[in-house]
């Protein structure tokens, strides 16, 4: 089944969102809107495409709430915790285990921590932790692209002194590449987590 967003897409929603986070919080976005109630084209297409990964967010979360329901329910358990924590499930413990989600004993597994204090850790099969790390990141999206602009905007302009004009020009030349590169990964990990949660839910039905 097709996806129904693309690479372009998330590269049109990074871009929209890191430019909304360089100026005061919503200024790009109504400038955005204000075009493409102009008829501007290209304000047009970014708020088709905004659009489109807002929905694709939406749609997998209602997927991940299916998850609750079924007999992957350990799996929907699991990634909650995951993407509850503030920080990536990345560098986990490796171990021998009995895995909560598949319930297979005695294979590679990875530790990962329950959230809140006195949580049960969980071993998961270790072929689990790509997909668990790449939740947290679709999870995660707004956060991780508005860390990305703050660290753009604090090398950029440390003083505080230029102008919003000077700022976009200055990002598109110098971050242009690194923020097609980032909106790469995250719909990579988008279309990870989408398609593996679709199979899941078609395998078991």
């Amino acid at each position: 089944m097709a996806l129904p967003v693309t690479a372009a897409d998330f590269q049109a929603y990074v871009l929209f969102r890191v430019l909304d986070s360089i100026a005061y919080p919503g200024t790009y976005k109504k400038f955005m809107l204000a075009r493409k109630e102009q008829d501007a084209a290209w304000a047009v297409r970014m708020a088709q495409q905004v659009q489109a990964v807002q929905n694709a967010i939406q749609e997998l979360e209602l997927k991940e709430q299916d998850l609750r329901s079924s007999p992957l329910a350990a799996l929907h358990i699991v990634s909650h915790h995951v993407t509850e924590s503030n920080l990536p499930p990345s560098d986990l413990q490796l171990t021998i285990g009995n895995c909560a989600i598949s319930r297979k004993s005695t294979i590679p597994c990875v530790i990962v921590r329950g959230k809140g204090r006195g949580a049960q850790p969980f071993t998961v099969n270790s072929r689990f932790s790509q997909f668990l790390y790449n939740m947290w990141v679709v999870n995660k999206l707004d956060i991780l692209i508005k860390t990305f602009a703050r660290q753009c905007l604090d090398a950029l302009d440390p003083q505080g002194q230029l102008p919003m004009g000077d700022i976009v020009a200055a990002f598109q030349a110098r971050y242009a590449e690194e923020a097609t590169l980032l909106a790469e990964g995250f719909f990579l990990a988008y279309a990870h987590v989408l398609r593996s949660i679709r199979n899941a839910l078609e395998t078991i039905i």
